[in-house]
């Protein structure tokens, strides 16, 4: 079941890293974006979150597994930043959103490797 776990919440982050992507080159050619892409984005991203963190408490840490799930936790806090101030229709940060972006990728970066190296 872990195994699972692993391969659909990396799945979930990954479609949500994509959509991510889509939204920085967006916001880097300060253009609107489409509002559902601003709330597939999060929602994806957070549910792939909730399955790595169940897959974490059942069946315990892994040594890259952990260093991706730490480094996706405080892309999430940056997220919660960047969806706060889109609700009140500011401006991005652009730091927070730069590192949003590295943070999350390198997460999924770690728990991609250590899915590929067991």
């Amino acid at each position: 079941m872990d195994q699972g776990l692993m391969v659909v919440g990396a799945v979930l982050v990954g479609i949500a890293a994509l959509f991510g992507l889509v939204l920085w080159e967006l916001e880097v050619a300060k253009k609107d974006f489409p509002q559902v892409l601003g709330f597939v984005h999060p929602t994806l991203a957070m549910a792939g979150l909730i399955m790595l963190v169940a897959r974490f408490f059942i069946r315990g840490g892994a040594p890259w597994f952990d260093v991706g799930l730490v480094l996706l936790v405080i892309a999430a806090f940056g997220g919660l930043i960047l969806v706060a101030r889109g609700f009140r229709r500011r401006t991005m940060i652009r730091t927070v959103t730069v590192l949003h972006g590295l943070l999350g990728l390198s997460g999924l970066g770690f728990v991609i490797y250590q899915l590929t190296h067991r």
